[in-house]
């Protein structure tokens, strides 16, 4: 699949989607070129990137809806997205999702609570969940979007929506997030720097095993896809919240609302639900 080319600054015609003004997008720490971005929040955003998405083929370029942090005690500030400092997606295909997984299982959530947060697996990761082949109805798929609220909306050249975080360099705290040149993780958490990679390669696995479409980042540290297939049995669902568990800070719903970061709390869930939401600090 071929990459497309960002839009110029100002109104934009993408595929058959018309787009209100917007500005190209830079990384903070490289002034690489690396999105394309609505200067103001849409209100249908969801809508708007259903569209795009059914488009990508066409366009080469992947939609993703943006959200910057609060304003701080300042004021307003020109929207911050969390475009920091982008990798080679290349490197994606030196990353194993089930090693982040298996890392993140043994060392990166080190708390007291664990076995039980864990259970009712033990202390080695139990392995990637098996894909499901059962699609939401269309008509689900496009509910979840409607009372998503007003957001940027960002139009990133790539092949597929999991290489979004590494081409834009997605991070909310820089160094500590993202700057291969940072030390705040672990050499074995992070053998190839940048954690955008590592979320790289989990959002291609579930792309591939669930139908998982990025929708959503932002300076505020949250993540959210869109699931076309998500788990549909207990059985599965328990397997898939493992992988969730070892995955993000913390795990909630559509809603923003968070939840006890247990698998069988995550798993209570998943079965069904078309959006799945991630936070980092």
């Amino acid at each position: 699949m071929v990459t497309g080319v960002v839009p110029e600054d100002g109104r934009a015609q993408v595929g058959p989607v018309a787009l209100p003004e917007g500005r190209r997008q830079y990384a903070e720490d490289t002034d690489e070129l690396v999105a394309w971005a609505t200067v103001d929040p849409m209100p249908d955003a969801g809508r708007v990137w259903l569209a795009l998405s059914a488009a990508h083929a066409e366009t080469g370029l992947v939609p993703v809806l943006l959200q910057p942090p609060p304003p701080g005690p300042g004021g307003e500030a020109p929207p911050y997205f969390g475009f920091y400092h982008p990798v080679d997606v290349a490197l994606l295909d030196q990353i194993s999702a089930e090693d982040v997984f298996a890392v993140n299982w043994s060392h990166y959530f080190e708390d007291p609570r664990s076995p039980a947060y864990r259970a009712p697996f033990g202390d080695r990761f139990p392995g990637l969940a098996p894909a499901e082949s059962e699609p939401l109805p269309a008509a689900k798929m496009r509910d979840a979007l409607s009372p998503l609220p007003p957001a940027h909306l960002g139009l990133v050249s790539a092949r597929r929506p999991a290489d979004v975080p590494a081409i834009v360099g997605w991070s909310v705290f820089g160094i500590d997030f993202c700057n291969p040149d940072g030390d705040s993780l672990s050499e074995e958490f992070n053998p190839l720097g940048a954690r955008s990679l590592q979320i790289g390669a989990v959002l291609r696995s579930w792309e591939t095993r669930f139908g998982a479409r990025l929708l959503r980042i932002g300076g505020d540290a949250i993540l959210r896809v869109l699931v076309e297939r998500p788990p549909r049995s207990p059985e599965l669902a328990q397997r898939v919240a493992a992988e969730i568990y070892s995955f993000a800070d913390e795990v909630a719903g559509a809603d923003d609302g968070v939840i006890d970061n247990s698998v069988t709390s995550i798993a209570a869930r998943l079965a069904g639900a078309p959006i799945w939401q991630f936070w980092w600090d």
